[in-house]
């Protein structure tokens, strides 16, 4: 069937662990259909620097892929709906929101009226509930460890006819936000409050710096969804088992509180995440050149 699949990126600007991402190439590749990957601003006025650099990363980790980002402003349904006239919309890919949009309920109207179907999938927590006997922080921690989503080599991109300019055109700037965005500044932020446990100097948090502080430089990148709550959590079980293993058991205290954090942290946005009931050493992979690299160094800017 002739038609476009559209994956509408909100609170997810990444192209690493992203579930829609890899189901609507999965999507495409059985229907021949091509994929438009959207950014849909409702207010039509200068962003923040910092959400620029983190859409201009994606744009430039999509165009890796031989796709690129198109960025629209204005209420989704009608941007959607310009979509759908244009290019046979067959289906809309999306991850769940922290919290819920005022338009949601409004877009899953349109999509059921004009036959487009909606895909959304959960990046906080798991959809079921926990298991008969299970706890939901058990729940938590299976679906946190759980294998993240691989980055696709390529897209089949669509070229929409709707006059799409290069995003580094479309997007106006503000210079109040002196935050650093994107993928690469986010991984290097984590790296450095996790800390290398052979280099134990480098480790950004000192002895007495308080966990809350690692919420507070991460938030940011989480918010935007620039990296994953599960990247995080499996990065900060993996410092910890090694700073464990180094007998660095205040250090590995600190990783702990991270990672209880984590479902609190959302559970202010989101209401629905679990306290987290980690307390077992192998809660993710001890292979810590694997999960603390974060795919960085094949990625680059991505």
């Amino acid at each position: 069937m002739s038609g476009v699949h559209i994956l509408w990126f909100r609170n997810d600007l990444r192209v690493h662990d992203h579930a829609p991402l890899r189901a609507v190439c999965l999507a495409a590749a059985r229907d021949g259909g091509r994929v438009v990957p959207l950014f849909i601003s409702e207010v039509d006025a200068p962003h923040s620097s910092f959400l620029s650099r983190s859409l201009k990363d994606l744009d430039a980790a999509l165009d890796q892929r031989g796709a690129s980002l198109h960025f629209r402003s204005g209420d989704p349904v009608a941007v959607l709906s310009d979509l759908h006239r244009a290019e046979h919309v067959l289906s809309v890919y999306r991850h769940e929101s922290v919290v819920p949009e005022p338009c949601d309920a409004q877009v899953e109207a349109w999509c059921m009226r004009a036959g487009v179907a909606l895909r959304t999938f959960s990046q906080f927590g798991p959809e079921q509930a926990p298991r008969p006997g299970g706890s939901p922080a058990a729940a938590w921690d299976e679906f946190m460890a759980a294998p993240r989503h691989e980055a696709p080599a390529e897209l089949p991109a669509a070229q929409v006819g709707i006059g799409h300019r290069p995003i580094s055109q479309t997007l106006s700037e503000d210079s109040t936000s002196h935050l650093k965005g994107g993928r690469k500044a986010a991984i290097e932020l984590l790296k450095r409050l996790l800390g290398p446990v052979s280099d134990l100097s480098q480790v950004a948090a000192s002895e007495t710096m308080a966990p809350a502080s690692h919420f507070d430089q991460l938030a940011p990148y989480l918010n935007l969804g620039v990296i994953s709550i599960k990247e995080t959590w499996q990065a900060a079980v993996t410092a910890r088992n090694q700073y464990l293993s180094a007998g660095q058991d205040i250090r590995a205290a600190r990783m702990t509180e991270l990672i209880r954090g984590l479902p609190s942290f959302y559970h202010m946005r989101s209401r629905r995440a679990p306290a987290a009931g980690l307390n077992q050493r192998d809660g993710g992979s001890s292979d810590g050149s694997r999960q603390l690299s974060l795919d960085l160094g094949q990625t680059g800017t991505d």
